[in-house]
């Protein structure tokens, strides 16, 4: 059935159709076609083709023709800007046989963000006003260019800025909601996304193998988000209330059968889940760091309201650094080594007793691709935590690069947060497939 409410025709669910010169040349990566396709996948909708144009009105004109006439959604970012090379609303109506409309109440939406920000609206800015004739409009509060979207013949078209703050919030807020509205009219499609840490993509399918295979209302999609692997449920059901229910049986036997591997649902990160934790048991947390640089602080402080309960976040990068600002003696660096159990041990310790967090958390390691020997090769890695129930450490090894190793070594050390606030293992043996590429 199509979207639009027209005739029933064989089409793909969707594509995506960026726009830009500066993608082509690879001036910029083209990120806007990973996210709009994987918030589809939330309602089950498959992207067939990802297509992008120049900003030529012919081979745009081109694209959208035929993706309107073969998807019944088709989702465009960029263009929408006030340059002379942002034609993409003038195209879509040439295209489509639409006048060009000016919307006042948009253009003084346009002028009112200018004024918040003390600045003067150029003339050009107006365009960004003119809407095919029959567009429904789409707000922009974080930018100065709406959306819009057009019905044509069986498909949804909607046009969406290239910028991705602006398109990310667009696409969740106004565009999400819009194509979830004209599903329900078919029936209903409830998506929930798993987050698991600590199982390869492989495994994980081999350890649901079996569930809902014989059910085809309900289907289990896989992905991975290193470090991270997903679990997508997606249910069809004639009512809310069934999809929901039946929905709800299924991701409780995922968490049965996975247990504490499920680290969230949704979108949301480890630091989200952690921060959470956190504030719920009115804890507080500090951070030293060594081969990660910072990247467990910066990924706690990207939440809102992670003053409530960080603390502090150091980067003791240099032996020095861990003896003057964490106390670890300089007999032990010059015996062990910075990367070693004691070193990782004592930086909890300190940054835990020098901060007054209720919890200490130490990551040390080499990341890559030098540095390693045949005792402590690329990789290894210590992660230290302390609070007021004892200290633990333990040695991970890990195997990528050194992108790689640091992002998943933050991960590993989030997780043991997360763990201990929960009242779960901390143990090598609680990842039983990190560090393989499966």
């Amino acid at each position: 059935m199509d979207l639009a409410g027209g005739v029933a025709v064989t089409r793909d669910d969707a594509w995506v159709v960026t726009v830009g010169d500066e993608l082509l040349r690879g001036e910029i990566v083209d990120s806007n076609k990973s996210f709009l396709s994987e918030r589809l996948l939330g309602l089950d909708l498959e992207v067939r083709r990802q297509v992008t144009v120049p900003d030529e009105a012919e081979l745009m004109a081109e694209a959208f023709r035929e993706a309107a006439e073969r998807a019944r959604v088709v989702l465009v970012s960029g263009g929408l800007g006030p340059t002379r090379d942002d034609i993409t609303t003038e195209v879509v109506a040439r295209t489509f046989g639409r006048r060009l409309m000016r919307d006042e109440a948009a253009l003084a939406a346009i002028r009112a963000f200018f004024e918040r920000f003390r600045r003067e609206m150029a003339e050009n800015n107006a365009k960004q006003a003119d809407f095919p004739e029959g567009a429904e409009i789409l707000p922009n509060p974080n930018g100065t260019a709406p959306g819009f979207m057009l019905e044509v013949g069986g498909a949804l078209l909607f046009c969406m800025p290239g910028v991705p703050r602006e398109l990310y919030s667009m696409m969740d807020d106004q565009v999400i909601p819009r194509i979830a509205k004209r599903l329900e009219q078919a029936g209903i499609v409830h998506a929930t996304l798993l987050r698991t840490f600590g199982l390869g993509e492989s495994t994980l399918d081999r350890e649901l193998d079996d569930l809902a295979r014989d059910d085809p209302q309900v289907t289990l999609g896989f992905r991975t988000q290193f470090p991270d692997n997903c679990v997508r449920v997606v249910v069809r059901a004639k009512t809310r209330e069934d999809a929901e229910r039946r929905s709800a049986s299924v991701v409780e036997e995922i968490r049965r059968r996975l247990g504490p591997l499920v680290i969230g649902e949704g979108e949301a990160g480890l630091e989200e889940t952690v921060g959470a934790l956190l504030i719920e048991q009115k804890l507080t947390l500090a951070v030293a760091e060594s081969c990660t640089g910072g990247l467990i602080t910066s990924r706690l402080t990207d939440v809102p309201g992670s003053s409530a309960y960080l603390l502090e976040g150091m980067v003791t990068y240099s032996n020095e650094a861990k003896v003057r600002d964490l106390g670890v003696p300089p007999a032990t660096l010059e015996e062990q080594g910075a990367v070693s159990e004691p070193v990782a041990l004592q930086m909890a310790v300190g940054v835990r007793e020098r901060s007054g967090a209720d919890i200490g958390l130490s990551v040390t390691g080499i990341a890559g691709p030098d540095g390693g020997t045949e005792e402590k090769p690329v990789g290894t890695v210590f992660i230290g935590l302390a609070d007021a129930s004892g200290s633990i450490v333990r040695r991970h090894q890990l195997v990528f690069d050194r992108s790689r190793n640091k992002q998943l070594s933050s991960q590993i050390a989030l997780d043991w947060v997360r763990r201990r606030l929960l009242g779960l293992e901390i143990e090598t043996t609680a990842y039983p497939r990190l560090g393989q590429r499966s």
